[in-house]
């Protein structure tokens, strides 16, 4: 399963945080491997001191680093879609054959990744 920034920043809403953490610990009983990316992080990470939550969840989960410019760059192309972050985990979920959790499920299908709302 890979992680788009929605999710990070769901954790900080108390509203949705259970929601959340309650799919999280069903994705580890099933021993899921999780994954996000650097741009992911960057995009919610701000105040570690106030998000002790997304911390843990960071540190559970494989960080893979940002990939090659020209293919996502190519990616936006191709589909009319100009969120680079959000092309880089389509790429990712191609490459590793994995499942992007998204809260953006609309930029997910157009950017042709498989993904699940959360």
């Amino acid at each position: 399963m890979i992680f788009d920034a929605g999710v990070f920043i769901a954790l900080d809403n108390p509203a949705q945080r259970e929601v959340v953490v309650s799919l999280i610990e069903r994705l580890s009983q099933q021993q899921a491997v999780l994954h996000t990316t650097e741009a992911v992080l960057a995009q919610a990470w701000r105040d570690p001191a106030r998000q002790a939550v997304m911390a843990r969840l960071v540190k559970a989960t494989t960080v893979l680093p940002f990939g090659d410019s020209k293919t996502i760059g190519m990616r936006c192309a191709q589909t009319g879609t100009n969120d680079v972050v959000d092309a880089d985990i389509a790429i990712w979920s191609d490459v590793l054959d994995e499942t992007i959790l998204t809260t953006d499920p609309t930029d997910m299908a157009a950017l042709g990744a498989r993904h699940t709302a959360l």
